[in-house]
């Protein structure tokens, strides 16, 4: 068990001044914002560069901190404009940031070494390796995916010493953060660019029904973990984090407050116990259908989803009994207050809303006024959605104003000047005013004096001491002592503020750019890569097929993978392996298990997909060829350059799936991998949607999926490592663009098999050779050509 005496962090979301004021309000440690530019919530209400150095001196005011969010992925030519736009940040006081991008974290790191970094939870860090390279990268905190269980965090902690900083309040994602590709390649909006449309709270449904039930299976249940703090406190997480940069102060506010109260019960020697009207609280502030745990304590499973529906779903208060002509009754369940919302839903999409008109005990009978009377039937849920008192009681809450506790002393001996001393913690203020006379009647009295002192009204300071030094029978104005305290307050201000100041001095004294890389070979090379081994003999048949790349998920199931490996090498072929594109301990430990199978002669390299693998590689002196896949992300070439310091070897790079031609030209890689044709997937999630709609029968397969237009993605069970993969439904195919080759000059071109049939492979490996050639070639299959001729925002 964890000390409870070390710090402990309630971490809020701002996405405006009101946000941010509300959360340190209501005890938040720390927030966590988004300027102008390169923040992962930018349709958030973002800050301003005023805003944000007002936000960064607004915290130092109250001791607290301000974490800034550049965790996106940056292109070429954004990356330059990093250093800029953090700079005035950083002279203000800025305490931290959050980032995603390994060019990023070079670029903070060279131009900003003071300063401290927070890896994201957007590098999907699954394990201690990968935690281990961020350390080494220069991150003091690491965010690790949300899936994570309590035993693997505590794992990270104990093995890395880093602060440790999770989620515990809202929305989770259905993929792991970092690997999603579904708003990017539907329409344009990158979630690893901050602009996430939220496809997976859009309805879908399996092919052949539409279950209007369980129309919604990607979304999730908000995550809610006040009852398991203390678990979560104990397995050596530092910062308690809430999710919702989109969400307004009543919301942040609330939430703040009740973590809060929670946390100081913990660090407390009482019992800890949950009261059951905060959690009612956190439902009506706003719930998916009540809450989950997370995967803190378990896997996966559907009593985590919220398939019917992804909205505010409110408090349940009861259901209909009795329907009347135009009217409903039905016995309150809770207090229903004069204008509180209610709802009922008839089904996802209607709803009838109805408003209190007065108030009801729990217990009581309640008839309204209806609505869509022939579309309700007895026993429909009704719902609270606005508690309308306690929206006041927030509202008034979120007007008053946070007051610091000074210490103070205020000094006044006759023919002396008076002096106000103020003291907060290691902060020290002294104030001299006029010189002081003697009264010629009553002189003051010291309760006069701290009176008026303590009259601190709207400004951010209250004396939790004051003592008062008064000789006798001394005039001392009124205005004198306003004069003071106005003073003493004003330079109190400026001392908390100004020890957060730094004087920016670019220690990048000259450009810095990053090596070249060297064209292994003038022809470019065809690579295969194979989901599965059926149609392993026509793709070693083939003479121009030079790489094959099997995957590991595969080659670890069969019986005799060396035969497997050396037929390939029989027919003249390099062997690389891909390696799971989500690894946590259970992957690293078969990993690990079947070590001499992956470091083999017959295995020429492999590729790489998570910084998990990454740094477990470099840890064991891999020193043959390691190709960075296209989610793992080299926007940037910094970001490629740092994956060469990292490994000490030479990393082929993947030319990554959400950039452009032209900005694929500006990364100038020599030696890389273009990814031509194949089905991609779009999430990878540790939620299942077969064992959610039907059940697990241990058995993998392949779902569809159709969404609202009709259109297709293909949901893949990987039931040995118990992962949902998500793919497109139109593969990817961008060979019949001319001049591709010459444009982006790739070492080797790749073509990924997973459900084609035989005529399809074949096909491909067709238009293979033509590509080759630098002929443009045809597919008659329906494809996508993804963001090649369109930027991603």
């Amino acid at each position: 068990m964890r000390t409870k005496n070390r710090p402990i962090e309630v971490l809020a979301p701002a996405g405006s001044m009101e946000c941010l004021k509300a959360a340190i309000l209501n005890g938040a440690d720390a927030v966590y914002l988004g300027g102008e530019m390169f923040g992962a919530r930018a349709y958030a209400g973002n800050f301003n560069k005023e805003e944000l150095l007002e936000a960064i001196d607004y915290v130092h005011l109250y001791g607290k901190k301000l974490f800034l969010t550049v965790n996106t992925l940056m292109k070429e030519e954004e990356l330059p404009l990093l250093p800029g736009f953090l700079k005035p940040f950083y002279e203000q006081g800025l305490d931290a940031v959050i980032v995603q991008d390994l060019g990023a974290v070079s670029v903070i790191r060279k131009h900003f070494p003071e300063l401290e970094i927070h890896a994201s939870t957007q590098m999907t860090i699954t394990g201690v390796h990968g935690a281990r390279i961020a350390k080494k990268m220069g991150a003091k905190r690491v965010v690790p995916a949300r899936e994570l269980s309590l035993e693997e965090i505590q794992e990270i902690k104990d093995d890395t010493g880093l602060d440790m900083e999770c989620f515990v309040h809202g929305a989770l994602c259905y993929c792991y953060s970092g690997q999603c590709f579904m708003s990017s390649m539907l329409g344009g909006r990158s979630g690893n660019r901050g602009r996430c449309a939220g496809t997976c709270r859009l309805p879908f449904y399996l092919d052949g029904t539409k279950n209007t039930k369980n129309a919604y299976p990607l979304s999730l249940k908000d995550l809610c973990t006040i009852e398991h703090l203390p678990e979560i406190l104990d397995h050596g997480v530092d910062s308690l984090k809430i999710e919702g940069r989109m969400k307004g102060p009543r919301y942040v506010g609330e939430v703040t407050r009740i973590y809060r109260k929670y946390v100081d019960l913990y660090l407390s020697e009482k019992t800890y116990k949950v009261e059951s009207e905060d959690l009612k609280i956190l439902m009506e502030v706003f719930n998916r259908g009540g809450f989950t745990g997370g995967y803190y304590k378990k896997y996966h499973g559907k009593d985590m989803m919220s398939m019917k529906r992804p909205d505010h779903q409110g408090l349940y208060v009861g259901k209909i009994s009795k329907l009347m002509k135009g009217k409903i009754s039905f016995t309150a369940q809770e207090d229903i207050h004069k204008g509180d919302a209610l709802q009922i839903r008839i089904n996802s999409e209607e709803k009838v809303e109805l408003t209190s008109p007065s108030e009801f005990k729990a217990g009581s009978k309640v008839v309204l006024n209806g609505q869509k009377m022939k579309k309700l039937h007895e026993g429909m849920e009704i719902k609270r959605t606005l508690n309308h008192p306690m929206i006041e009681r927030i509202d008034e809450g979120l007007k008053q104003k946070k007051k610091e506790n000074l210490k103070g002393k205020i000094i006044i001996q006759k023919d002396q000047c008076a002096k106000l001393i103020l003291k907060d913690g290691e902060d020290h203020v002294e104030v001299i005013g006029p010189v002081i006379e003697e009264a010629q009647k009553n002189g003051a009295m010291p309760a006069d004096i701290e009176k008026l002192l303590k009259k601190t009204g709207q400004t951010h300071y209250t004396f939790e001491e004051l003592e008062v030094d008064l000789g006798e029978n001394l005039f001392v104005p009124g205005s004198v002592l306003k004069k003071l305290r106005k003073e003493a307050f004003a330079q109190m201000d400026q001392t908390k503020i100004l020890k957060y100041r730094r004087t920016y001095e670019d220690p990048v004294k000259e450009n810095d750019v990053a090596s070249s890389q060297e064209q292994e070979d003038s022809k470019i090379q065809i690579a295969v890569s194979m989901e599965n081994l059926e149609y392993l003999d026509i793709v070693t048949e083939d003479r121009e097929v030079m790489k094959i790349y099997l995957s590991w998920m595969e080659l670890k199931q069969q019986e005799d993978p060396q035969s497997i490996l050396n037929k390939i090498k029989t027919a003249g072929k390099q062997c690389y392996l891909m390696l799971p594109q989500i690894a946590r301990k259970r992957q690293m430990e078969e990993l690990k298990a079947k070590k001499d199978l992956i470091f083999t002669n017959e295995i020429d390299g492999l590729l790489v997909r998570n910084l998990e693998e990454f740094s477990w590689l470099i840890e064991e002196g891999y020193q043959k060829e390691m190709i960075a896949d296209y989610m793992f992300y080299g926007y940037n070439k910094e970001a490629v350059k740092e994956y060469q310091r990292l490994s000490g070897i030479q990393i082929r790079m993947t030319y990554p799936s959400e950039l452009n031609k032209k900005e694929m030209e500006q990364l100038e890689l020599l030696n890389a991998d273009l990814f031509l044709y194949g089905y991609q997937p779009l999430m990878v999630s540790a939620q299942c949607v077969k064992n959610n709609l039907r059940g697990c029968d241990k058995t993998p397969s392949w779902l569809t999926l159709k969404d609202r237009y009709n259109a297709n993605f293909f949901v893949h069970t990987s039931c040995c490592d118990c992962i949902n993969e998500i793919y497109n439904g139109k593969p990817l195919w961008v060979g019949n663009e001319a001049g591709i080759l010459k444009d982006l000059h790739p070492s080797v071109i790749r073509f990924h098999i997973t459900r084609e049939n035989e005529a399809q492979v074949k096909e491909i490996l067709n238009a293979a050779k033509s590509i080759q050639k630098g002929e443009r070639a045809s597919l008659a299959t329906e494809y996508t050509t993804g963001h090649l001729k369109r930027e991603v925002l």
